[in-house]
């Protein structure tokens, strides 16, 4: 019997463990990088990634709190998340202000969650 790895529960609860550390080390990772970390398994396991980040991102602006995928970026976008990472904040009621592009609204997704994960 084979386990769905989308709701694999051994590597998602590796990406909760990285994600927290990240953010109280006040770094950032690429998306191949934490699918490497947390043991994500083959095939398709970026996709898998990024779904699972979707409903992290959806519960986070939720609940209110920081976004914790704020510090998973891509290799190729000069430090910012790829464009689906912005798409669901906005599909969720989270999204720039007005005088905000996308690299200061990461910006302050990432200050507020490196603040938060410092108070705890």
């Amino acid at each position: 019997m084979t386990k769905n790895a989308i709701t694999d529960p051994e590597w998602q609860k590796n990406i909760l463990s990285i994600l927290a550390s990240l953010a109280a080390a006040n770094q950032t990772i690429t998306y191949a990088d934490l699918a490497d970390l947390a043991a994500i398994p083959l095939p398709h396991r970026i996709h898998k990634l990024t779904t699972y980040l979707e409903t992290l991102i959806a519960e986070d602006i939720g609940a209110a709190g920081p976004v914790r995928a704020a510090v998973v970026i891509s290799k190729r976008d000069h430090g910012m998340p790829a464009e689906g990472f912005f798409d669901c904040c906005r599909g969720h009621g989270l999204a720039p202000h007005h005088i905000e592009n996308d690299a200061a609204f990461h910006q302050r997704l990432l200050t507020a969650l490196y603040a938060a994960a410092a108070s705890n």
